[in-house]
């Protein structure tokens, strides 16, 4: 941290207040929306499943928040948190979180906080500061004892303006990817599952339009020599829509064992075990693990189309899927699932479409990434020093 910044306890700087405590006695009454740990992310909050109990009067007014209020997660990730702006919802907070707010708007930029917990917690956490290896949970006690750097509030709003640029440009970038992902739903909806009764298209049963079809296998752990022989062995994590690497290989004899077996290039590779739905596209050969399931298409239909298919028809693999502890949908019943194509000319263009709007989208991802790696050397440069503001 920058030297000669003066350290003040975030005690001396913030009401710090935790939220109110879930009680079955809080489901009676009028219902109020309340913050959970799971809705604060880093600088924002993610309001698409909020919760909501009953607050008496008192506690409306002490667990109330108010724009400018910092909430910060007491448990999980400890220390993530992000302001509140919001002035049209009257909202408020369980236990899980801290409610800081500043008790001198002209000594504490609440904004500045925020960065320096985010910086902290990406270089070993809140524990380090706080003093110990491990932890749980940040009572508030040691929250409001936790001493964190507090320079001019001339200096702080320097700081702040410069980042929040760089916060900006990623909240721009992250709307534009969920407007895509959005969108490639619907060309995904309008383009295939729309067109089951399309009378130019062919509708078949889809073990009738490919050439094999099977799950994967796992060998036994207790022999190292059957891993790490270099052929490419698929785990759920390694799902992705192009597939040209995975975590873990298998070794021949580590293949000979189990019922693995391997699937040529441009296989569709779908996850049909405990996470039903994943899909992608082996650009090498590779084998799959249990619950991961390959198929070769026919000649006549083109793997991306295939690929696709079973992401517009997420749901019929769910749908049909069977079991008692955990479902799955074997292969089966895949081969008897109502599969619709049109001609190669028709699927080429529907992949084609498909595949830009998906290129678009990756290319967002990697500008955000791009963004947050450039905030994150911008704040180190400017916590420790190494770049100073002119006065």
């Amino acid at each position: 941290m920058k030297q000669g910044w003066p350290l003040k306890q975030v005690g001396e700087l913030f009401d710090v207040q935790l939220g109110k405590m879930l009680s079955p006695k809080a489901r009676e009454g009028e219902q109020l929306p309340y913050l959970a740990n799971f809705n604060v992310q880093w600088g924002k909050f993610n309001l698409e499943n909020v919760k909501s109990m009953h607050f008496t009067e008192s506690e409306k007014e002490k667990y109330s928040l108010k724009q400018g209020d910092i909430i910060m997660c007491e448990g999980g990730e400890v220390g993530r948190c992000a302001i509140w702006k919001e002035r049209s919802i009257n909202f408020y907070y369980q236990k899980a979180l801290h409610r800081l707010r500043p008790k001198d708007k002209n000594t504490i930029n609440p904004y500045f906080t925020c960065i320096y917990m985010e910086h902290v917690t990406s270089n070993n956490g809140v524990a380090k500061i706080v003093g110990e290896t491990s932890i749980a949970h940040l009572t508030r006690e040691k929250l409001c004892a936790l001493k964190i750097p507090c320079p001019s509030k001339e200096q702080q709003d320097k700081i702040v303006k410069i980042i929040s640029t760089w916060d900006a440009a990623i909240e721009k970038t992250e709307r534009l990817i969920a407007a895509k992902e959005k969108q490639f739903k619907w060309l995904l909806k309008r383009l295939i599952s729309d067109q089951q009764n399309n009378p130019k298209w062919h509708k078949v049963k889809l073990g009738q339009v490919i050439e094999d079809i099977g799950d994967g296998g796992t060998p036994s752990r207790k022999n190292s020599d059957y891993f790490g022989g270099g052929i490419p062995w698929v785990v759920i994590d390694d799902i992705t829509f192009k597939i040209d690497k995975t975590k873990e290989t298998l070794s021949k004899l580590g293949l000979s064992k189990s019922s693995a077996k391997i699937w040529p290039k441009d296989s569709v590779i779908v996850s049909t075990g405990a996470t039903i739905g994943h899909v992608g596209i082996a650009t090498v050969p590779m084998a799959t693990k249990q619950g991961i399931t390959g198929i070769t298409p026919q000649k006549s239909i083109i793997s991306e189309y295939l690929a696709y298919f079973f992401l517009a028809q997420t749901h019929l693999l769910v749908k049909y899927a069977q079991g008692s502890s955990f479902k799955e949908i074997r292969p089966e019943t895949i081969k008897k699932l109502a599969f619709f194509h049109p001609g190669i000319n028709r699927q080429e263009n529907i992949v084609c479409t498909l595949n830009t709007a998906q290129k678009e989208t990756a290319f967002l991802r990697l500008l955000a990434e791009q963004y947050r790696t450039q905030k994150c050397g911008l704040v180190q440069k400017l916590l420790t020093g190494e770049w100073r503001l002119k006065r």
